[in-house]
């Protein structure tokens, strides 16, 4: 997943272009582009799920099958979805969080928990 959102660990996603609420609601009715998964552009803005969410959830599940070589089953299918949804909110959630701070309140917090660690 980190690398369809081309980053390297969870604190790169205050890097990742979110899809704009526009881009949703075109999506919904039809009049705009639907989410790709490379690179994945995921709605960050919220925690709560979305139909541009679970789209590319969907399409997640389609490319682990291919790239683990597997066929899941519809109960393993669930669980991916699961993964994939949790860690979207915990990734919406940084995401969120870094853009309460300035890129230099972001720095002191990331070293100060660090120092704590």
């Amino acid at each position: 997943m980190n690398s369809l959102l081309l980053m390297e660990d969870d604190k790169d996603v205050v890097q990742v272009d979110s899809t704009m609420k526009e881009e949703i609601k075109e999506f919904e009715e039809g009049t705009g582009a639907a989410p790709e998964l490379d690179p994945m552009r995921p709605f960050l803005q919220s925690g709560k799920q979305n139909s541009w969410n679970d789209t590319l959830c969907e399409m997640f599940i389609g490319y682990f099958e291919e790239e683990q070589n597997l066929s899941l089953t519809t109960e393993e299918e669930s669980v991916v979805e699961k993964m994939f949804l949790d860690r979207l909110g915990r990734l919406s959630r940084i995401w969120r969080e870094a853009r309460k701070f300035t890129n230099w309140q972001v720095f002191e917090r990331s070293k100060v928990s660090n120092q704590l660690a």
